[in-house]
């Protein structure tokens, strides 16, 4: 019986100068709404974590899930479009490799959700070209213009020694 007691307990504190009928009524009216709202709350959360999760969340449900290996390390793209179509997914990232390599487990209950985000992935990664890439291919662009500079700054260097050993 005692412990009925204690689990129908609530405990509520009220700030106040003068502790008047309307100010205790004020006070249990907002616990109340708060009650209410906190309990519909709860009954509109989904019991499954949906969006990015860790790998163990992910496999517990059961629907099967699929796995794409993302080679050029772009998973902030792939993050955004299994959010836009409402993917759960799960990253891993393998240190061993250089550049990093990030394995993707996801699942979604429509088949062709998951054909679908694989597609819009491998079209956004077609058209853009690696940053690392872009790197090089600019150092090797300013690599060759200083070469090119260089010698061109030797033959006028060689040119004003010639003149001036002349005369």
């Amino acid at each position: 019986m005692q412990e009925e007691v204690e689990n129908r307990t609530v405990n509520l504190a009220v700030s106040t100068t003068k502790l008047t009928a309307r100010t205790f009524a004020r006070a249990v009216r907002w616990y109340l709404i708060r009650r209410g709202q906190k309990r519909m709350r709860s009954k509109a959360e989904h019991p499954f974590k949906t969006g990015k999760q860790t790998v163990a969340q992910l496999l517990k449900p059961g629907l099967p899930t699929d796995r794409v290996e993302l080679v050029d390390g772009s998973a902030k793209d792939f993050c955004r479009i299994a959010k836009q179509f409402g993917v759960d997914y799960a990253i891993r990232k393998d240190p061993t490799k250089d550049p990093p390599r990030y394995v993707v487990f996801f699942k979604a209950k429509d088949q062709e959700v998951l054909n679908q985000v694989v597609e819009e992935y491998s079209r956004l990664t077609d058209h853009k070209e690696s940053v690392r890439k872009q790197l090089n291919e600019e150092k090797e662009k300013v690599r060759q213009e200083a070469k090119e500079k260089g010698k061109g700054l030797i033959k006028k260097h060689k040119r004003r020694k010639e003149r001036t050993e002349g005369r």
